[in-house]
C-alpha cells in the first residue's frame, strides 16, 4: 500500500515515487527500487519542508523491500518512517495508518504473527473512524489480517474475514481475496471449493494484472494443491511449475515466496515417489529459509524434517536419522505440543524409528 508523494517537492521528485509505484504494481521490483531511493534522496534534499515526503518515500521504500524479502531492511525503514509520520501527521491521518497496516504486512510476511495481528487489528480500528474513509487501503489491511488468521489456523476467523471482504477493493485486493479463500478451503480439506476460488483467483488475474505478477503465481499454486488432493496429478505438477517460474522470475531464487513454493512441489514429489526430485527442492528450500528467517525458525525446521522423510523413503537411514533426530528436538523447542507441523514431524520420525535397524 504506497502513499503518493505531497505536492511540497519539487516535481521531479513526485513524478519519480509515481513511476516507482507503478514499476512496483508491474512486480518489477529492482526497478522500482531505483527510483524509490531517487525520490527519497530528493525529499532528503527539500529539508523540512519535505518531512513529510521523506517519511512517505521511506515507507514507500520499505514496502519496496519487503516485496524482495529483504525482511530487516524493510523493517528497519518501516520503523523511521512510522514516528516520523506520527510526529508531523499524527495518527489518525491516512498516510500513518498506512504505515502501521504496512508494518503488519511485514510482520506477516516474516512470520511474526502476534505482532502482525497486533498491528492489523489497530489499523483496521483506526480506519474505521477515518475521515474521509479509505475502504481500498481498509479491505488490503483486512486481507492481511485474514492471512494471519490462516497462519494461525484459525480458519474460521479467517472465512468469516474473507467472506466479509469478498469482492470489495481494487482488482489486487479482489485477487488476492479469492487466493485466500482458496486457502482456507484448502485448510478445511474442501478441495473443490479450493479449486474453484482458485480458478476464479487466476481468472481474474490474467484480466487485471500483468504477465508474470507473484499474486498470479499463488493463485496458480493454490490451484496446484487443490488439484493434487483431488488427484489431477498431470494439472497440478503443471501448476506447481508455473507458478516457481513467475516467483524465481519476478521475486528470484532466494526469495521465501519461491521456497516455500518449491516445498509445495517437493511433497508432490514425494508422495507420488520422486525422490529425488523431492530431496534437490527440500534442500534448496531450507538453505533458502535459512537465510531468510534463521536456522531454527519454524519454515526451516519443516523443511529440513521433511527432507530427512525423504532420504528415508531412499533408504538413505543413517542421513535420515541424524538430520531427524536434530530437527525434531528443535521443532519441540521451538513449537507448542499441538502444533500441526509438530505432529507431522514426529509422524515422520517415528515412520524412520520403525524402518532403521542400525548395524551392530
Amino acid at each position: 500500500m504506497f502513499a503518493a508523494a505531497l505536492g511540497f517537492a519539487g516535481q521531479d521528485a513526485v513524478e519519480t515515487n509515481r513511476k516507482a509505484a507503478q514499476l512496483y504494481d508491474q512486480a518489477r521490483y529492482a526497478e522500482a527500487e531505483t527510483l524509490f531511493r531517487r525520490a527519497l534522496t530528493a525529499f532528503e534534499a527539500g529539508g523540512d519542508r519535505d518531512r513529510v515526503n521523506r517519511a512517505i518515500a521511506m515507507e514507500n521504500l520499505a514496502v519496496m523491500l519487503r516485496a524482495q524479502g529483504r525482511f530487516q531492511e524493510s523493517e528497519d525503514m518501516h520503523l523511521k518512517a512510522l514516528p516520523a509520520l506520527e510526529a508531523t501527521l499524527g495518527n489518525a491521518a491516512v498516510q500513518t495508518v498506512r504505515a502501521v497496516g504496512n508494518l503488519a504486512a511485514l510482520y506477516w510476511s516474516w512470520g511474526r504473527l502476534e505482532q502482525a495481528e497486533s498491528l492489523a487489528l489497530q489499523a483496521d480500528k483506526l480506519y474505521a473512524v477515518l475521515s474521509p474513509p479509505s475502504p481500498a487501503d481498509q479491505v488490503a489491511n483486512g486481507q492481511v489480517l485474514a492471512s494471519v488468521y490462516l497462519a494461525q489456523h484459525r480458519y474460521p476467523d479467517a472465512k468469516a474475514l474473507l467472506n466479509r471482504l469478498a469482492g470489495a477493493g481494487e482488482p489486487l485486493h479482489i485477487i488476492t481475496g479469492y487466493a485466500n479463500l482458496s486457502a482456507a478451503a484448502m485448510a478445511t480439506r474442501e478441495y473443490a471449493q479450493a479449486e474453484e476460488f482458485a480458478r476464479q483467483a487466476l481468472e481474474l488475474a490474467g484480466r487485471g494484472l500483468p504477465p508474470g505478477h507473484p499474486v498470479t503465481a499463488s493463485a496458480l499454486n493454490n490451484l496446484a494443491q487443490a488439484c493434487r488432493f483431488q488427484g489431477k496429478y498431470l494439472e497440478a505438477e503443471k501448476r506447481y511449475r508455473e507458478a516457481i517460474a513467475i516467483l524465481t522470475e519476478s521475486l528470484g531464487p532466494a526469495h521465501p515466496d519461491s521456497a516455500r513454493a518449491m516445498m509445495n512441489l517437493a511433497a508432490f514429489y514425494h508422495e507420488r515417489g520422486r525422490e529425488a526430485g523431492a530431496e534437490e527442492l527440500y534442500l534448496r528450500a531450507s538453505e533458502i529459509l535459512q537465510r531468510a528467517f534463521g536456522k531454527h525458525d519454524a519454515q526451516s525446521l519443516v523443511a529440513r524434517s521433511e527432507l530427512a522423510d525423504v532420504l528415508r523413503a531412499e533408504g538413505r537411514f543413517t542421513e535420515a536419522a541424524k538430520l531427524s533426530r536434530r530437527t525434531l528436538r528443535e521443532m519441540e523447542a521451538a513449537l507448542p505440543q499441538n502444533d500441526p507441523r509438530l505432529t507431522r514431524a514426529q509422524e515422520n520420525h517415528s515412520r524412520l524409528e520403525a524402518e532403521f535397524v542400525p548395524a551392530r
